[in-house]
Parts: C-alpha cells; structure tokens; sequence
C-alpha cells in the first residue's frame, strides 16, 4: 500500500538493488529516476538503461535512494 512518505520518493534518484521478477535485465547498481507511486505502493522508475520495471516492495524488491535530480 501507498504511504504518505512515498510522496517524497517521486523525482528522487534511485539504485536498483535487487527483484524476485526472473524477467528484468536490471543488474545491481543501475540507477534510475522515481516518476509515480501508484495507489498499490508500485514504485514506477524510469530506469538510465531504458527499463521501466515498477519495484513492488512488498513482493521484495529492493532499491536505494541516491540523490534527488536537480
């Protein structure tokens, strides 16, 4: 579910850490920016090497905050 703070995730830089999805082509470290959160807590990146897999951290993905996109 989507919580209050995940406002502030949108426009924040993030680095892909880990998925159980067996189809991505994310490897750890490429990073990417936030750009919606959906009403289920799906944190929707558009990720530097064209992916734009949505992390469902209750399903255990798993990325970092880097930086915010000046």
């Amino acid at each position: 579910m989507r919580t209050p703070d995940d406002e502030t995730l949108i426009g924040k830089r993030v680095m892909f850490v880990s998925s159980d999805d067996p189809y991505t082509h994310l490897t750890y470290g490429v990073e990417g920016t936030v750009t919606n959160i959906d009403c289920m807590g799906t944190v929707f990146v558009n990720w530097d090497n064209g992916s734009t897999l949505g992390m469902i951290r209750d399903a255990g993905d798993r990325f970092l905050v880097v930086e915010e996109v000046k």
